[in-house]
């Protein structure tokens, strides 16, 4: 092929633009009027904006500190029947009183928390899952096969889908190897 038919062919019959390219090509003066109108509106645009902005913010920190209100109101609670408690005297009551008293206190607090989402997770029983565990050990155990969370040293806690607190664990790691197993599997 030669390079002549490599060119592409070029329509040369209307060299002269058109009345339509023309309209493109000739842009109307814009008069400083029109671009101070304009400019206007982009300030007001920028200042509604950032007004909308603050606003926002200022509304989302009081529906902050609203929700910490009602929960620290609750909490104020518990302190008063702390309070109430430590500032009895004691002299002749029993420890079962005492501690019954201890216990209710501790369901008020626990009911101030539970009622905002707060939720104590299950793990005895649980296959092991580092997501929500926290394994302190692993121990053999004739009751939880392998990999089975076996006792709790510490409750985890999460509120809606969010771990919180992860629970310290004891993870079984199946059966004790017995002297008698041991020589069955040739060691």
């Amino acid at each position: 092929m030669s390079d002549e038919d490599n060119k592409i062919p070029v329509d040369t019959t209307n060299d002269t633009p058109s009345e339509e390219n023309q309209d493109l090509n000739e842009t109307e003066p814009v008069s400083s009027a029109t671009i101070e109108d304009w400019r206007d509106k982009y300030l007001r645009l920028i200042a509604e904006f950032d007004n909308y902005r603050k606003r926002s913010a200022r509304d989302f920190g009081e529906l902050v500190r609203n929700a910490e209100r009602d929960l620290i109101a609750d909490l104020t609670e518990v302190l008063d029947s702390f309070g109430r408690a430590l500032d009895t005297d004691h002299k002749g009551e029993s420890v079962a009183d005492f501690s019954k008293g201890m216990s209710q206190i501790r369901e008020q607090f626990w009911s101030a928390l539970s009622k905002r989402g707060l939720e104590r997770m299950e793990t005895v029983g649980n296959p092991f899952d580092p997501g929500q565990h926290d394994a302190m050990v692993r121990m053999p155990s004739d009751q939880y096969a392998e990999g089975i969370v076996m006792q709790e040293v510490s409750p985890g806690y999460r509120l809606g889908n969010k771990v919180l607190k992860y629970a310290r664990v004891v993870v079984s790691q199946g059966k004790a190897e017995t002297p008698e197993s041991a020589e069955a599997s040739g060691e």
